[in-house]
């Protein structure tokens, strides 16, 4: 065995996995996420640092094609893992381990892999790259002393009479729009989706931000659904060994789960994880009110997170109060929730970074959103 043997091999042990959620298999996503945190997997951050693709569920038309994308984008070695039910999640996991050693299937995968190639421009300002070789385009023959502005005189432009637009877009990528901001000056668009394969991110959930800068302009979202819909897993009677009625420990689990993304997000990922852990506990019925207590006693006295979420408004509340509001019914007290402001209204006029926050503490309701529509 060479040395890019070995590597993968020591790579297959500890893959980095990037787990996508599909509306209607919550189910097969908590089963995913604690058989990764089982084996001591962690998750990646985004496509450019995963190895390992975890598709928990069967995803729809669209929402399969965003997933088709991300793992194009997904860097060799790679391998993918679509988990259709809950039942199947270990061995689909072993499969995937196997095949990230498997190093003649990897150089077969790397092989096939098409590059990217840019798209030939378009319209009147064609360009044939053959009789424009770079090689005889050098700085040095077209410096700004051999063609100054002086010889340019009575050409259009820099481009002798054709437009810089006219020779196509970069690669096939669209170039950034003008228009004013709020203070009347003209700065770029850009129109960047966020979602729906995004770590610590509601499922199916697509948000194309028009940013001027960092801060969001506009916001267009849609929800893409998976290839089956079924209950609402939080919904869903799940049975316990604890005299608990299902309704208070559904809305523990949920707001656990809720909660552990949000913490994500904000950066406090040790208690984020304590969320997800304490999350199937409840689910099993085998927490103990006293770690329960504890949990929540501590994130309340972080002033850090309190800080933070302080200033992310959610309308008539921010997300310092939802995290209160949720923390409350882990502890199983009555409800108190306040109504906030629909999400598209809530990001126009915020960072990227504050948007991300904003998604998080508003925790939309993606699989209602796909029954809706079904």
């Amino acid at each position: 065995m060479g040395l890019r043997g070995i590597l993968l091999r020591y790579a297959a042990r500890r893959p980095r996995p990037l787990v996508v959620a599909v509306p209607g298999f919550t189910g097969v996503r908590l089963a995913a996420e604690a058989e990764l945190r089982r084996r001591g997997w962690r998750p990646a951050l985004s496509p450019a640092e995963a190895d390992l693709l975890v598709v928990c569920g069967v995803p729809g038309h669209d929402l399969s094609q965003a997933v088709e994308t991300v793992w194009d984008e997904m860097p060799n070695p790679r391998a993918r893992a679509d988990l259709a039910d809950v039942i199947g999640v270990p061995s689909a996991l072993d499969d995937a381990s196997a095949r990230l050693a498997d190093e003649p299937a990897q150089l077969r995968d790397a092989a096939a892999r098409t590059s990217f190639t840019p798209q030939a421009p378009t319209g009147h300002g064609e360009t044939d790259h053959g009789d424009m070789d770079h090689g005889h385009m050098g700085h040095g023959d077209m410096g700004h002393g051999g063609m100054g502005h002086g010889d340019m005189a009575g050409h259009e432009g820099h481009g002798g009479g054709h437009e810089h637009h006219m020779m196509g877009d970069p690669y096939g990528l669209a170039m950034a729009d003008r228009a004013p901001d709020r203070d009347g000056l003209k700065l770029d668009v850009l129109h960047v989706p966020f979602g729906p394969v995004l770590a610590d991110w509601p499922a199916g959930l697509r948000l194309t931000f028009t940013l001027q800068g960092d801060v969001v302009q506009d916001v267009e979202s849609e929800t893409l659904g998976g290839g089956a819909v079924g209950e609402r897993f939080w919904d869903e009677t799940h049975e316990t060994h604890e005299p608990h009625e299902p309704q208070e420990t559904n809305a523990a689990a949920a707001r656990l789960d809720s909660l552990a993304r949000l913490l994500a997000v904000a950066g406090w990922t040790g208690q984020a994880a304590r969320a997800r852990i304490l999350r199937d506990e409840v689910l099993a019925g085998r927490v103990e009110p006293r770690r329960l207590h504890k949990f929540t006693r501590r994130t309340r006295r972080s002033r850090t997170l309190r800080w933070m979420l302080a200033d992310v408004n959610l309308g008539e509340t921010n997300a310092w109060t939802r995290v209160c509001e949720w923390l409350a019914e882990i502890d199983g007290e009555p409800r108190s929730h306040v109504p906030s402001a629909p999400l598209e209204e809530l990001l126009v006029g915020v960072d990227v970074a504050a948007a991300r926050l904003v998604v998080a503490a508003l925790d939309p309701d993606a699989e209602g959103a796909v029954a809706a529509h079904a």
